[in-house]
């Protein structure tokens, strides 16, 4: 913050203070000056906080994408809206994916991680669902960088599309699901119209496209049905090897009930708008 600048008492010159009067007269200016002091400063307080407090991005609604009449212009529409999501998401797994190699170079050169440094490594694996170890290990490391990744573009956008009808399903409309997340607590989310008889689930509502996406990530991260997927993208990163959809698509067998039709329809929608070009 800006120093404040101390207040000009040149308008005092020559002002006596012998008189009693006047040295009333001198402490009401005291006072009015001192008013003066604390408004200014509050004044630059607040415009400081302003500054330095960081801009709230606004949560983006979904669009209307039935109201594209053109199948092409909605496709490349719905595309357009929701990649940047992806590359968002994606990009905060690349920081916690850096912090935890941080920490495995830290136990390479100390065969041990000590007490804050241990702290910081059992806080990511709870957070992608892995118990917290009494000691670092390799194994750890390799379980945990096993989660902590990216997931493809091309897929994350191909299942968004199959999932949400191209953003014009009930559930993505109104509670902004793109990937038919379930919840399962009354009241969670959207209850299904043909829900079966004594079944309990509900789609979840999320606030925005992104908290979606965020979701999406994190469900095929740590998901015990989905530790195929992640077996085969570890597989390739051993190998140098950055995975694709296709490759990773395989994975999501148990997505669906359609297991294998599902497989291949997503890597069909991958193929069809060259989604591994982006």
């Amino acid at each position: 913050m800006s120093p404040i600048r101390k207040p000009n008492m040149s308008f005092l010159s020559g002002v006596s203070l012998a008189k009693r009067s006047d040295y009333q007269t001198w402490m009401f200016v005291a006072a009015g000056l001192s008013l003066l002091f604390i408004a200014v400063y509050s004044v630059f307080s607040v415009v400081e906080t302003i500054i330095d407090e960081p801009e709230r991005s606004e949560e983006v609604r979904l669009p209307n994408f039935s109201a594209i009449t053109s199948t092409q212009e909605r496709k490349q529409a719905f595309f357009e809206f929701l990649e940047p999501f992806v590359a968002e998401a994606n990009g905060d797994i690349l920081e916690e994916r850096a912090e935890v190699l941080k920490l495995q170079a830290y136990f390479e050169r100390n065969q041990r991680l000590n007490g804050s440094r241990l702290e910081s490594f059992n806080e990511l694996r709870e957070a992608y669902k892995l118990d917290p170890v009494d000691a670092a290990s390799p194994g750890a490391f390799r379980e945990l960088l096993a989660r902590v990744d990216t997931i493809p573009t091309s897929l994350a956008l191909a299942q968004a599309a199959i999932e949400s009808g191209w953003g014009t399903s009930r559930f993505a409309r109104q509670g902004n699901n793109l990937f038919g997340m379930w919840c399962y607590e009354p009241g969670c989310g959207l209850v299904p119209k043909r829900r079966s008889a004594g079944k309990k689930h509900e789609v979840t509502v999320y606030r925005s496209p992104r908290e979606s996406f965020l979701a999406y990530l994190h469900n095929l991260n740590t998901g015990a049905a989905y530790e195929a997927l992640r077996d085969i993208r570890a597989a390739h990163r051993e190998n140098g090897v950055e995975p694709t959809g296709r490759d990773l698509a395989p994975g999501l067998v148990r997505y669906s009930q359609e297991r294998w039709t599902y497989v291949d329809k997503v890597r069909g929608m991958i193929s069809a708008n060259r989604l591994d070009e982006r």
